[in-house]
C-alpha cells in the first residue's frame, strides 16, 4: 500500500509542473509580440526554426481562438529558448 502511494505522489509530483506551466501562459497579443521578439534573439539555428514553427502554430490558434492550442505551441516555442 505504501510503495503505491509512493509511486502515485512521485507521478503526480512528475506531471504537475507541465500542467502548471500551461496555465501560466497568456495568449494574447503582447506575449506573443514578447515570444516572437525572444525567437528571433536565439542564437541557435535549430532551437530558433523549431521555436520558428511552434510560434506560427501558435499564431493561427490564436487567430482562430483555440486558446489550448495557442497555449500549447507557445509553450513549446518557448522550450526551445531553455538553456537545457
Amino acid at each position: 500500500m505504501l510503495k503505491t502511494i509512493t509511486t502515485m505522489a512521485v507521478l503526480l509530483a512528475i506531471s504537475g509542473p507541465s500542467a502548471f506551466a500551461l496555465s501560466d501562459i497568456v495568449c494574447d497579443q503582447s506575449n506573443m509580440t514578447k515570444l516572437e521578439n525572444d525567437v528571433k534573439g536565439m542564437t541557435d539555428e535549430m532551437k530558433k526554426d523549431y521555436a520558428n514553427k511552434e510560434l506560427t502554430l501558435a499564431k493561427a490558434a490564436f487567430a482562430s481562438k483555440d486558446t489550448d492550442k495557442c497555449k500549447t505551441h507557445m509553450s513549446n516555442a518557448m522550450k526551445g529558448n531553455d538553456p537545457m
